[in-house]
């Protein structure tokens, strides 16, 4: 087995007989394996709100049945994914789970109203930080791509809690978009595929849920692939090119303080920056007129 995933108290317990079981076969001549699991993982364990071991006895344990009543299953799935370090738990607080709710609410409405805006909005159709639509759209994928890029890697490791916390990034930066001349394009649409397939895993049913409703909106044939259930379409493909950012934010020093922060090109020379501060006004103004003996760039 590639990954054993429990408890620590079951060292003395599956992982044991486990082990014995695998040995004992290695032994006959049955297998060549010498042990059960290639890694093992053990969680940790979430405790009442008291900071002891949940028990009936001690009146502390919570109950799960209630919880989804009230929040949902993949609510509570999704909060107890959230809540910490996977392999330390530690004592239970629901009192964020209000946030996990609110998110989900989130996706919901920018998968399912994508060109609403509050009523009265000034911004309505425009969009956001000056971009125009060929650096929206990039804009768009690029946090698309660096979404799942991270998302991938947390579950690998086990990250689940930043893992979510991506998410619920990425989920912020499309939410300025919405109402926007992007939503419902082309890098708008592939995002939303990315924001659901890398939720699947943690919140199933609202996935799957929104990913059919969005099928159905788009008029997609019955018979096109990207109808089946998204759990058995494949993971999003991250494009490379996609995760370096175009720009970046400079600050400017003259004499060891700060006078200006310049966003450049990623790709810009040392004679490029340096020929944009000596243009910065607020450098200007800070050099009053004299030359500039030394150039440092970090």
């Amino acid at each position: 087995m590639d990954q054993y995933t429990g408890g620590a108290e079951h060292a003395v317990m599956h992982l044991l007989y486990s082990r014995f079981f695998t040995k004992a076969l290695r032994d006959l001549g049955l297998i060549s394996e010498s042990e059960p699991f290639t890694r093992l993982f053990n969680q940790g364990q979430i405790l009442g709100s008291d900071g002891e071991r949940m028990s009936k006895s001690r009146g502390n344990v919570e109950d799960p049945d209630a919880l989804v009543a009230k929040h949902g299953a993949d609510a509570v799935r999704l909060f107890l994914m959230f809540m910490g370090p996977w392999d330390q738990g530690g004592p239970w607080s629901g009192s964020g789970i209000s946030g996990i709710v609110r998110f989900l609410g989130r996706v919901w409405t920018l998968a399912l109203d994508p060109h609403g805006k509050e009523p009265g909005d000034p911004n309505a159709g425009t969009l956001p930080n000056g971009e125009d639509q060929v650096a929206a759209e990039l804009s768009i994928r690029r946090a698309a791509h660096k979404a799942i890029a991270g998302v991938e890697a947390d579950i690998e490791a086990f990250r689940f809690n930043t893992a979510v916390a991506k998410l619920m990034e990425f989920a912020n930066s499309l939410f300025p978009y919405r109402g926007s001349s992007v939503a419902g394009g082309t890098a708008w649409s592939e995002a939303l595929d990315y924001l659901l397939s890398a939720l699947a895993p943690m919140a199933p049913h609202l996935a799957e849920e929104m990913h059919s409703r969005l099928q159905a909106e788009r008029g997609t044939a019955v018979t096109d692939p990207a109808w089946r259930s998204i759990h058995q379409r494949s993971w999003p493909v991250v494009d490379p090119s996609l995760l370096t950012a175009s720009t970046r934010e400079l600050p400017i020093q003259v004499n060891g303080k700060l006078r200006d922060k310049l966003t450049i090109s990623a790709t810009a020379t040392e004679a490029e920056i340096e020929a944009l501060a000596l243009a910065s006004d607020k450098v200007k103004l800070a050099l009053e007129g004299r030359p500039v003996k030394k150039v440092i760039h970090a």
